[in-house]
């Protein structure tokens, strides 16, 4: 689906001009901040060297400097206290120069312009102003505020993706300050709700600001004040209450406020009950995951990519060759041994896709295995934790059909609103203990579960969890929430729990691309290209009506992944159906395919 001829956006102005600017910039706000002090010592300078280009009482032994730079040369040196002119003796106004000059010039030097051409040229040792002055040089730039966990995981994700990013902080001690600082992005120290600060980080020529501070009242004074400083700008921010949510889009446009752990349940849910899931999207009122596969030599999803789509009802976004090269789509490509490929499907279809990717499958006589879901015996998840992220889980494996049974460990000092809710839902047990002892999650039903997700924000607490489960059940699948990419990985390397997911780095992506593009409800890295969800209603007029879906897919990388048409909705519609006047489309495309078919 995305094409080869699809780059990361240039990473900024070239890096010569983008210093040179810069150290202009730098240059002025010294100025500014030291010109009574320059312009002293040039006054000084000047009627000192007057006085003794012209009024100086020459003496054979001490004659008169010849023109003004030569007497500019003699006051620097009468400064310095190392001048060899004669005192004039009985010029009231000459000694009153050669009294004053040297004590007011090693002062003005020393002190000052000394320290200004320092400064000048010492930028570390003044950080911040640097910041500011980097600051300067970016044009459409995304503004993140607040380097929390959600906000790092934005900005080196947009870094990635070759777009530029600048950063306001309150805290230049926060611990992922100095990450931010080696990607090459600027931090701005300040509070991000005060308007110089705005305009310290380039408003106005940034394309979007992102308010990501885990307080919903200040991101929304961030969007405001944001508002009030650039009229019209473009506004994401993060929130957790979803009438706030509601309210917020009212005013400030669709899609522009975010739960970050709405945006990570829908994946932390479907990764219970399914295996290495990626990523999941809700389109025409299904859930649709999103999984990387890599094909196995001679198995039965090998074969032209039409005729595997068609008969697994799944699309494959995108195709890498075993050597590591993308490919461009054609319905002619064919899947090869090697080839990774990203697949976007229901779960059962992508799971009985994954468990046909057999080795030789096709030459031999195997009868497929079950499919890795939760089964009649195996119907349980325990879900662990009912914070934020824990009740959102909850509430998303509701929603699921089949729904499988859902119990919820959790200590006893949750949120009142979150028991109460789950307490309302229909088959849901609640379980109060800690998830680390085996005892308790036996008492939640550990020997009849399919999997448990730990999803306290502890992540120490969460990897105890994990293992406590797989102590008792070797085969139980463990759903693990973390932070640490570092700790992901050698989870999967030290105990084999490969389904470890960050909400900040799940909900990252989607804040990323509103900022990018606006009006986008769900987005997703793929080898570090970002691809959206965008939602179309074509009207008469409309450049798309007649177009045949494989055409779109080709022709724009955008992907039809729902068609909702005379009150039917048509998940991974027939790439041969050609889009009405009235249908409602959804597409997954990459950020710049939707922003080319939106300027359309």
């Amino acid at each position: 689906m995305i094409r080869n001829s699809l780059r990361a956006r240039t990473r900024g102005k070239p890096y010569i001009g983008r210093l040179v600017r810069a150290n202009v910039y730098d240059l002025w706000l010294l100025l500014n901040e030291s010109w009574l002090v320059l312009i002293g010592f040039v006054i000084l300078a000047a009627l000192t060297s007057s006085y003794l280009a012209f009024l100086y009482p020459e003496t054979p032994e001490s004659p008169r400097p010849q023109g003004l730079p030569e007497a500019l040369y003699e006051t620097l040196t009468l400064m310095t206290l190392q001048s060899d002119l004669a005192y004039p003796r009985g010029d009231l106004l000459g000694e009153l120069i050669f009294f004053l000059t040297p004590l007011l010039g090693l002062a003005l030097i020393f002190q000052s312009v000394l320290n200004f051409g320092r400064l000048l040229l010492d930028k570390g040792s003044r950080r911040e102003a640097w910041q500011v002055a980097l600051a300067s040089t970016y044009r459409d730039h995304v503004i993140v505020c607040g380097l929390g966990r959600v906000g790092l995981r934005i900005v080196t994700q947009l870094h990635a993706a070759g777009y530029e990013a600048v950063v306001i902080e309150r805290d230049w001690n926060s611990e992922f300050v100095q990450r931010v600082l080696n990607l090459g992005v600027p931090i701005v120290l300040g509070d991000a709700r005060e308007p110089t600060v705005l305009r310290q980080a380039g408003i106005r020529y940034a394309r979007a600001v992102v308010a990501t501070i885990n307080d919903d009242l200040l991101n929304v004074e961030i969007a405001l004040g944001a508002r009030t400083v650039q009229p019209g700008i473009r506004v994401v921010l993060r929130v957790f209450n979803e009438e706030l949510d509601r309210n917020l889009e009212r005013t400030l446009g669709s899609n522009s406020a975010f739960s970050v752990s709405l945006v990570a349940a829908p994946t932390c849910a479907a990764a219970a009950v399914s295996r290495d899931i990626d990523y999941a999207l809700t389109a025409g009122g299904y859930q649709l995951g999103v999984a990387q596969i890599v094909v196995q030599p001679d198995s039965e999803i090998a074969g032209f990519i039409r005729a595997v789509e068609s008969a697994y009802r799944v699309r494959i976004v995108y195709q890498v060759s075993q050597e590591g090269r993308p490919k461009l789509y054609s319905s002619l490509n064919r899947l090869s041994a090697g080839d990774r490929i990203t697949v976007i499907g229901t779960l059962e279809r992508i799971e009985e896709m994954r468990q046909r990717n057999v080795a030789f499958s096709k030459a031999a006589f195997l009868t497929p295995g079950k499919l890795v879901r939760p089964t009649e015996q195996y119907n349980t998840v325990i879900v662990c934790g009912l914070g934020k992220v824990g009740f959102r889980v909850v509430n998303q494996l509701h929603k699921l059909n089949p729904r499988p049974r859902i119990v919820v460990v959790r200590l006893g000092n949750d949120r009142p609103e979150f028991v109460q809710q789950i307490g309302q839902l229909e088959g849901v047990a609640d379980v109060i203990g800690d998830a680390r002892n085996v005892e308790v999650l036996c008492r939640a039903g550990l020997n009849e579960a399919y999997s448990v997700a730990a999803m306290t924000s502890d992540d120490l607490q969460n990897v105890q969890i994990a293992l406590a489960a797989r102590r008792y059940r070797p085969d139980i699948h463990i759903v693990l929430r973390t932070f640490s990419d570092v700790l992901a990985e050698r989870l999967v390397e030290i105990f084999g729990i490969h389904t470890t997911y960050s909400t900040s780095a799940l909900a990252a992506p989607t804040m990323a691309a509103a900022a990018l593009a606006g009006n986008v409800r769900q987005a997703f890295f793929i080898d570090g290209r970002l691809v959206a969800t965008n939602e179309i209603r074509l009207c008469d007029g409309h450049p798309l009506i007649g177009v045949r879906i494989d055409d779109l897919r080709e022709r724009e990388s955008a992907l039809v992944i729902d068609v909702q048409r005379n009150s039917e909705t048509l998940l991974l519609p027939d790439l041969d159906l050609c889009l009405a006047s009235g249908d409602h489309v959804t597409l997954l495309a990459p950020i710049e395919s939707i922003q080319r078919i939106r300027n359309r």
